[in-house]
């Protein structure tokens, strides 16, 4: 994926975007994984280092390796993370390792972004040792679901839905892993539904995911205006509807993905 794809910006507003992202969402992405100790790891797609940098508090044993393609994203995880994880530039969909090197490949959010996702999991399974697993956490946006009367969050989300496929990924990736994964003759196969984003589930966390959720929709707006789709009056509709969101608790928002588990 080139950067100028990424419809969420690039810079310092955006790098702190994904760290408060992958902290927020960190007791489902992060949380209920599991390695053996001293795994070498592949994080494929580690964009700014945010997952790499949790998975090295949560596993310190572990050896981490990160490949990114985007210049800005990856500096800013050389600059954040310690000498110990290796990060490398490259391109997922050839990943620059030998046969048989890592216990686990993972993939966070990023298969959403690429315009052949079979492929960067054939690479991934070709890295991954007989017995490794590679562990692939994606996105399903059909599943974003407001309760009440929230007009332009759904117009929104449907926009960054349509801007994402025209880019070349698929904002509906989770759904399509169990097939892929079939396709690639992996073996041990599990798929298994998340939530990351649940405030019927977790009440207590509603406001920190509907204030994620509004962070989310706006990093997206830049692209949305230059490209003609939105005007600075519907940014101030977005917001104000989330405000309005915020205070009615009636209001629920959920948001599913999908994690797939095989080996090759």
């Amino acid at each position: 994926m080139a950067e100028l794809d990424y419809i969420h910006g690039y810079g310092s507003v955006e790098e702190q975007r994904l760290l408060d992202q992958a902290r927020i969402l960190a007791p489902v992405v992060i949380g209920q994984l599991n390695f053996p100790e001293h795994a070498k790891v592949l994080e494929v797609g580690c964009g700014v280092g945010a997952e790499l940098e949790l998975l090295l508090e949560n596993f310190p044993t572990l050896s981490l390796t990160g490949i990114e393609i985007g210049h800005s994203h990856l500096q800013a995880a050389k600059n954040r993370l310690p000498d110990r994880v290796t990060l490398v530039q490259g391109d997922a969909k050839s990943l620059p390792f030998p046969d048989h090197t890592f216990d686990t490949v993972l993939t966070i959010w990023v298969l959403e972004h690429v315009d052949d996702p079979e492929q960067v999991m054939r690479e991934a399974l070709r890295v991954l040792k007989p017995d490794g697993r590679l562990i692939c956490t994606e996105v399903d946006n059909a599943t974003m679901r407001f309760s009440g009367q929230f007009p332009m969050i759904q117009y929104w989300w449907q926009l960054f839905n349509a801007q994402q496929a025209e880019a070349g990924g698929d904002p509906f990736i989770g759904r399509k892993l169990l097939d892929l994964a079939l396709g690639l003759s992996a073996r041990d196969i599990e798929a298994t539904t998340i939530k990351p984003v649940s405030s019927i589930d977790n009440p207590a966390k509603r406001i920190e995911f509907l204030d994620y959720l509004e962070e989310l929709f706006i990093s997206g707006a830049e692209h949305l205006q230059q490209s003609a789709l939105i005007t600075p009056e519907m940014l101030k509709e977005l917001k104000s509807e989330f405000t309005r969101a915020k205070a009615d608790p009636t209001a629920q928002c959920e948001y599913h993905g999908v994690r797939l588990i095989c080996s090759p």
